[in-house]
């Protein structure tokens, strides 16, 4: 068995810029996030895709959306690969937690692992469900290449767990928008042939 699963972080939303902390708030793509995805469906219009999986998450199927369109695939949304749920943090910015949860706030920034917001996921959790998808997904396309386009802490956990170290390596990890990840999965072992990639964004 080889899969090569093609992970993409969703293109850019107006919260990605002001930093309000969405989770599962379903906004849709920026104009400038419009603009990412139709640069990244360029780039992978010729690469062979057999199947488009997605976030339920608006900002994550429409550029699923974006980039399926050249090669006439329908996008299959998956629970699984939404964003972590925040909770009591949903819709609020990084002053507002700041100010109304100070130690959990200071625990996030040092390491967001041994954190689990109120009313929402821990790392741990969100991660179960992602290398669930996985798994599955990888099982139903061997030896084929396939896309996910799914969220920033997504990425990065799955990225922790196919090099095989704590989720505590989150923050050394940096997932831009509209950027593509590649991971090789060959006899139940992940490689990562590719991190954070957005050449197809210039600059």
């Amino acid at each position: 068995m080889n899969t090569t699963l093609l992970v993409v972080r969703h293109a850019q939303t107006l919260s990605n810029i002001t930093g309000r902390y969405m989770g599962w708030i379903d906004e849709d793509l920026s104009e400038e996030g419009v603009w990412q995805a139709g640069q990244l469906s360029q780039r992978l219009r010729h690469w062979s895709i057999a199947a488009v999986y997605s976030s339920p998450l608006k900002r994550a199927f429409r550029t699923a959306e974006i980039v399926a369109l050249p090669h006439s695939l329908s996008v299959q949304r998956l629970d699984e690969l939404g964003e972590i749920r925040l909770g009591a943090w949903e819709g609020m910015f990084a002053e507002e937690i700041a100010a109304k949860f100070s130690s959990l706030w200071r625990a996030w920034k040092t390491d967001p692992s041994a954190v689990q917001t109120p009313g929402g996921e821990s790392l741990a959790q969100v991660q179960q469900r992602a290398v669930a998808a996985l798994e599955s997904i990888t099982q139903i396309n061997q030896d084929k290449q396939v896309l996910m386009v799914t969220h920033d802490v997504i990425v990065r956990l799955v990225v922790a767990y196919c090099l095989n170290v704590s989720p505590s390596i989150y923050r050394r990890l940096e997932v831009a928008n509209a950027s593509l990840t590649m991971i090789q999965v060959s006899d139940d072992k992940c490689k990562l042939r590719l991190l954070n990639d957005t050449g197809h964004l210039g600059g």
